[in-house]
């Protein structure tokens, strides 16, 4: 019973020690989620939201309205006769219904709906391609964190190996086994060390700022855990190209603004002449009123019962009916400067589209390009990197046999680290290339 009891205090003794003393690490999968909650995130979506709510404006014209009027009216009326003042008191009431419907979608309020609609598009484009690059910025400080703290790591390591390596020098300058010439540089290499350390100090907070100030959020100054991938790439240029001129997001934005021009040119078009058709019909105390005129394609109708203390209500049922015809006739010209404005409009954005077409092209030349470049660059890393641990390798047995110091043997693994860490730069280079080339495609999806 004794033992079981000391074997269970021991199992929840190493748990809880193993539970305090675990290292935690900062990770892009526990920092991304904090993205949709960074002041550019709420910037961007707040501007998305502006439109949607623009779009929701400008389509509840096209819905059924109804509206209610409620009106009284009390006072007093004097009549003289023959010198004789007789003063009545008289009220009134009147209610109106009245009910608006926009049947066609060929005036004003319809073409505006289609603008909503594209300049809604656009919007989402925009909330689209912001995210994207607002990934690539987190994607970019956080590797810059990871570099700088491992760069901070062989800085360290320098400088623990300059620091022995004066210490070492400065005794042998005591014995006589050297000047004082290579004793100050040795002392000249430690200082340098150690501004080099303190420097790199410095950068990783400063890395650590440059991403707390893009989440949002204060960050615990955790070590940064990262999985360094590479994985080659595999797809064609002309692949690629036809895949850039479909779903590039400015592409596609360039081309609603062609749409919106053509819309704005047919708005231009529309004839200034205007027809209105009216009737109404009153029986009794009772008014029934219809309109419909082709400005805006706009159906009204309306209800009014009224009453009256003074006025009797008449027994004959009433009816009229009236039909108009409007037009300019002279505007100053501005009816012909409009539709000149909007078939430049028209002109200049398709020119735009042009070179958007072409700006974008160029900027995917020079992203394609950078990432096989940069996945030479790779390769040449991996060489750099086998060379290193291949010496690494062999200085290792030279120590054991006593031919070199372990001075000398830490300077060989210094030099493998920095290899690594050049490998590992390359790597997230790439990467960055990469996701950069996706957001040009309209293919990066952050979820």
């Amino acid at each position: 019973m004794f033992r079981k009891l000391m074997f269970s205090l021991f199992i929840i003794f190493l748990l809880l020690t193993t539970f305090v003393f675990a290292e935690d690490y900062l990770t892009l999968e526990d920092l991304k989620p904090l993205l949709t909650n960074s002041p550019l995130y709420k910037i961007y979506q707040a501007q998305y939201n502006s439109s949607l709510q623009e779009y929701y404006l400008a389509y509840s014209s096209l819905k059924p309205q109804l509206s209610l009027q409620i009106s009284y009216n009390q006072g007093e009326t004097s009549v003289t006769l023959n010198n004789v003042t007789s003063t009545s008191e008289s009220k009134s009431g009147n209610l109106s219904l009245n009910f608006s419907q926009i049947l066609f979608t060929k005036g004003q309020a319809g073409i505006n709906v289609k603008l909503a609609e594209l300049n809604l598009e656009q919007a989402k484009n925009d909330f689209k391609n912001n995210v994207q690059n607002l990934y690539y910025q987190f994607l970019q400080n956080f590797y810059n964190l990871y570099l700088a703290q491992e760069q901070l790591k062989i800085y360290e390591e320098s400088y623990k190996l300059a620091k022995r390596q004066e210490e070492v020098a400065e005794k042998q300058f005591k014995d006589g086994l050297i000047n004082e010439i290579s004793f100050m540089d040795y002392k000249q290499k430690a200082k340098l060390a150690e501004i080099n350390y303190n420097s790199a100090k410095n950068n990783l907070e400063l890395s650590y700022k440059s991403l707390e100030n893009l989440l949002g959020k204060t960050l615990p100054r955790k070590p940064v855990k990262l999985g360094v991938k590479y994985e080659p790439v595999t797809y064609s240029y002309d692949e690629l190209i036809s895949r850039l001129y479909s779903n590039n997001l400015t592409i596609k934005n360039s081309k609603l603004d062609i749409e919106k021009a053509k819309i704005n040119l047919e708005k231009s078009n529309i004839p200034p002449w205007n027809i209105s058709v009216s009737g109404s019909f009153t029986s009794g105390n009772t008014t029934y009123a219809l309109s419909f005129d082709t400005q805006n394609y706009v159906l009204n109708t309306s209800i009014n019962p009224s009453w009256s203390t003074s006025q009797k209500n008449s027994s004959e049922n009433i009816w009229n009916f009236r039909i108009s015809f409007s037009t300019p006739i002279l505007d100053g010209g501005s009816k012909n400067i409009s539709k000149n404005q909007a078939q430049l409009s028209l002109e200049s954005s398709q020119i735009n589209y042009d070179k958007t077409k072409k700006d974008v092209e160029l900027s995917f030349l020079k992203t394609y390009y950078n990432l096989l470049i940069a996945q030479e660059s790779i390769k040449q890393k991996e060489l750099v990197l086998e060379q290193k641990k291949a010496n690494l390798e062999a200085q290792k047995i030279r120590y054991n046999l006593g031919l070199i110091t372990d001075l000398d043997l830490k300077n060989y693994e210094i030099d493998y680290m920095q290899a690594n860490y050049d490998l590992e730069s390359s790597i997230l280079n790439f990467n960055l290339q990469k996701v950069q080339l996706f957001i040009l495609l309209g293919d990066l999806e952050v979820n």
